[in-house]
């Protein structure tokens, strides 16, 4: 549906007549989507030839938050793995960082500090709730909410490196956090319009309006901008004048249900997400190509989905790489940067990953004297010299799988589930772990049970056979967990080929288990299901035995599913197999339920 249907166009029309301010330059009327004024207003835009970090260093720098008894801002070369400088700041909002500027919200201010060392080069008095700010190494461009809220206005101001101010456009209706790049300043107007204006000036070049998606979130690298919402993203190339998903170069994922909550950027008209929060930690992480002609493509085809201690690598269409889980704490910042993953924790531990496989490509630690809230990462193609190892897939899954946080259930559903695609015999025995486990919940427990039947791998027989080892033992108070999904694993293997050797253990694993008295009665009936799944026909001889010795016992007749798939496996033997079960079923001496399960076994 068109985002034109949301608004009211003749109350909002109102509302904008009564605008004020130094200058106006939103209105619901404009000349909209029109090619060659965009055409003409990206071809004054100054974008490097490859990525790079934005600052004027060139290095891959990290500018983290840290809250605690001393508030402080830490400017941290990733590449040296030790921190440029570190200085006093209650930082109020996020960091942006271009040039030779620093800048964010401190203290009700938005303070300007200078790259080399961190110290104060101007502050900038905020008549207004902030929304956003944004610098491009020249200016300051600063968008705040005033007002009533019967009247409210909203206002971008731009100032210069020194503070003093250099234009102003109000508005009467909602703007979004501004971003800048290359002579441009890309302002988000009540999501449906994205204002093209010359960063010198102010003066509106053009504007984009969103015909079938909102405009609420933006990007900038050195090469390329790009706008879009929780639906998706477009490049901002000549072809966004079309305003709609199908002409535009456009791109979108496909998100297993489990991290679908995971944004393509921040929302730029969210008060919230103006700061560092929760959002960062849930993040889609991606790179497109910047310029070429044709399609939208996602560099290298991958992306990657930031879920607070998580990090997963996928192909666009949803389909699992890599996973990599942070031990203890949260990653509260990350970013794409091209051949690496950056990332920073709480504890202010730094991770690179390699893009395409998830290995630790490098790693360092911030020395800060607190938690860091957040962080802007401006790394852009950063190549660390370690190769790093590819992380265990298997391994790394188990552990977001065996995590005790009961925040992350869906993720660990996710995990199970990717995991149990993989082929090999680990992996058989990571799952059967979480089903013994008795700190797994029940509804992972009953996830874990079911992917195991379903697997259907026989290299997991050994992990099954070891699961069945453990006896009840009443001075070490250890009891087997876990016999009847164990046996419904081992019972659906009957159906594929198993080495001998494995099904002979198997089979006196699942015999010992089974005949046990100590052995709970439901655990029973599914370890003598498998015995005959697995045993074709080589279990008979041990049934005929329980049969015989226990076919008067009542509490053997009471366990009926227990006899009927005991006489049943019996009767489908030999001539000699048949005649024991017709012995039982004519024996005096049989319950009568065993004689009529046997009876009944003998039916044509």
């Amino acid at each position: 549906m068109s985002l034109a249907r949301v608004f009211a166009p003749v109350a909002l029309a109102a509302v904008l007549a009564a605008g004020c301010g130094p200058k106006t330059v939103y209105g619901l009327s404009s000349d909209d989507n029109n090619a060659e004024r965009l055409g003409a207003a990206l071809a004054k835009r100054t974008v490097a030839k490859a990525d790079a970090p934005l600052n004027a260093l060139g290095k891959p720098l990290v500018f983290a938050a840290v809250g605690g008894a001393k508030k402080q801002l830490v400017a941290f070369d990733a590449g040296a793995g030790s921190a440029l400088w570190t200085v006093d700041a209650d930082v109020q909002s996020r960091v942006a960082v271009a040039g030779e500027l620093v800048v964010a919200k401190e203290a009700g201010a938005v303070v300007v500090r200078k790259l080399a060392d961190g110290s104060v080069r101007a502050k900038l008095a905020l008549a207004g709730d902030l929304v956003g700010v944004t610098t491009d190494g020249e200016r300051v461009y600063v968008v705040t909410q005033a007002g009533t809220s019967a009247k409210p206005v909203w206002s971008l101001i731009a100032y210069s490196g020194d503070g003093s101010q250099l234009w102003q456009n109000d508005s009467p209706g909602a703007l979004g956090a501004p971003v800048a790049q290359g002579g441009l300043v890309l302002s988000p107007f009540l999501k449906q319009w994205l204002a093209v204006l010359d960063a010198r000036t102010g003066a509106q070049l053009t504007r984009v309006r969103g015909l079938d998606e909102e405009i609420s979130e933006l990007r900038v690298t050195a090469t390329a901008a790009f706008f879009g919402s929780k639906s998706g993203v477009f490049r901002l190339d000549d072809k966004a004048a079309t305003g709609s998903r199908a002409g535009s170069t456009y791109g979108t994922v496909t998100l297993p249900k489990e991290l679908a909550t995971a944004d393509y950027g921040h929302d730029a008209f969210d008060p919230v997400q103006a700061g560092y929060s929760a959002f960062d930690r849930r993040r889609i992480l991606w790179r497109a190509d910047p310029t070429a002609d044709g399609p939208f493509r996602w560099s290298d085809d991958l992306i990657a989905v930031h879920f607070f201690r998580f990090v997963f690598g996928l192909t666009p269409a949803g389909e699992f790489r890599w996973a990599y889980s942070h031990p203890r704490v949260e990653l509260v910042a990350s970013e794409h940067a091209g051949p690496v993953i950056v990332a920073v924790a709480g504890d202010g531990t730094l991770v690179a990953l390699d893009a395409a496989t998830g290995a630790v490509r490098a790693s360092a630690k911030l020395e800060v004297g607190g938690p860091v809230l957040g962080a802007t990462i401006d790394c852009d193609g950063w190549a660390p010299s370690g190769a790093g190892e590819a992380p265990s897939t298997v391994t790394a899954l188990a552990t977001i799988a065996r995590d005790r946080d009961a925040r992350f259930e869906a993720i660990k559903q996710y995990a199970v589930a990717t995991m149990a695609k993989l082929e090999g015999a680990d992996v058989t025995r990571d799952l059967v772990a979480l089903v013994v486990d008795p700190r797994t919940p029940a509804k992972l427990h009953d996830t874990v049970a079911d992917l195991l039947v379903a697997r259907k791998d026989p290299t997991g027989l050994p992990a099954l056979i070891d699961a069945l080892a453990v006896r009840p033992d009443f001075l070490t108070n250890t009891q087997p967990v876990g016999l009847i999904e164990v046996g419904r694993a081992i019972g659906a293997l009957g159906a594929v080929s198993v080495p001998e050797a494995e099904q002979a253990r198997a089979m006196a694993a699942l015999e010992q288990q089974a005949f046990d008295p100590a052995t709970a009665a439901p655990a029973r009936l599914e370890l003598v299901r498998a015995l005959i799944a697995i045993g074709h026909g080589r279990e008979r001889g041990r049934l005929k035995a329980e049969l015989v010795q226990y076919r008067a016992d009542p509490g053997f007749a009471a366990e009926a599913d227990l006899v009927v798939a005991m006489t049943a496996a019996v009767a489908a033997g030999g001539p000699e197999d048949r005649e024991v079960v017709r012995w039982i079923a004519a024996d005096a001496r049989s319950h009568p339920a065993v004689a009529a399960a046997a009876q009944a076994a003998l039916a044509p």
